[in-house]
């Protein structure tokens, strides 16, 4: 099949006085961007139709301008939805923060979370319950309807709703601050001994532990929990210092941080089923069951989401069906 964004990436770069060289495919992302390594540059398809092109220049400027390591965008084509970026290299976070070097590049990631607290929130959407509420709603949509067909009685159904609105609360209650939104491992690489942060389109103002939240409960991998704690007070102390915690102790910090976390990961897994439903990529079934086991764990870990806690473990069988 002709891939027709393709030749036409090539003719754009082509007519900008690039080199004439091959667009080798990089691995894709849960979105409908393609990367291409083009000499010693990225290209990127971004169809503008579906893509958040303007966000994604404006917030670039915002994350640069706060001393945040993104890549250079050298041209742009918002009409076509075609970049050339800065090419950061290929080792991403989840390369090297394991093992004995795992404490190491976790406090050096608690160095960009505090600027990124610190990034204006100026034009940035707001995290609000409209949004909160919406993105729970991928959790009933996408796994419970269209991946196991899963009818919920009233009282579940209700239960559900009631855990969703004290979810959206336990949000809007923090500080709010400017937020990446999908702070995990697989979007930090590492240039140089540098941390460098992509895929923030999506930044928003939203709750003070939500990035947090994303780079130490990772659906791609758990963290040894001594090594969280010790994140997780590291973090709150940098916060604390630029005054954006308020009245917040270090347990209060924690219950939000647990309470955002469940949020994220309840939208995960209706995102994660839509990915593999509608998008046909189902290489993200076989995360399914470590952010399950996230929700169930933080569910019983917060007061009065018990219903949703035992509703959650009605799903473990399920999920297997998926991931054998």
């Amino acid at each position: 099949m002709i891939d027709l964004r393709k030749n036409e990436l090539k003719s754009w770069l082509i007519s900008i006085n690039e080199p004439d060289h091959e667009l080798i495919p990089l691995n894709g992302d849960a979105s409908l961007r393609r990367y291409f390594i083009y000499g010693n540059k990225i290209a990127v398809d971004s169809p503008p139709a579906s893509q958040k092109n303007r966000e994604f220049i404006a917030i670039n400027k915002k994350l640069h301008d706060a001393g945040i390591y993104v890549p250079q965008i050298f041209v742009y084509d918002l009409n076509k939805g075609f970049f050339l970026l800065e090419n950061l290299g290929s080792t991403l976070f989840a390369d090297v923060a394991k093992e004995k070097e795992e404490s190491f590049w976790y406090e050096k990631a608690v160095e960009v979370l505090t600027k990124l607290a610190q990034v204006t929130t100026e034009d940035l959407p707001a995290f609000d319950r409209d949004f909160i509420l919406f993105e729970l709603s991928l959790f009933p949509e996408w796994m419970l309807n269209k991946t196991f067909n899963f009818v919920l009685d009233k009282q579940d159904a209700k239960a559900l709703q009631d855990s969703f609105s004290r979810l959206a609360d336990l949000c809007l209650k923090q500080p709010q601050i400017a937020m990446h939104r999908d702070f995990h491992s697989r979007n930090i690489m590492i240039v140089q001994d540098k941390l460098a942060v992509i895929d923030y389109q999506d930044m928003v103002k939203g709750p003070l532990t939500y990035d947090l939240a994303s780079l130490l409960f990772d659906c791609y991998k758990v963290l040894p929990e001594t090594l969280g704690d010790k994140i997780t007070t590291k973090t709150f102390t940098s916060y604390k210092n630029l005054n954006l915690t308020g009245d917040l102790s270090l347990d209060e910090f924690k219950r939000d941080l647990i309470a955002v976390s469940l949020q994220r990961h309840l939208k995960v897994l209706g995102i994660f089923c839509r990915l593999n439903i509608r998008d046909h990529k189902n290489g993200y079934l076989k995360d399914l069951p470590r952010v399950l086991n996230y929700a169930i764990k933080e569910s019983a870990a917060l007061t009065n989401f018990e219903s949703l806690h035992e509703f959650l473990k009605k799903l473990i069988p399920l999920v297997k069906t998926l991931c054998p």
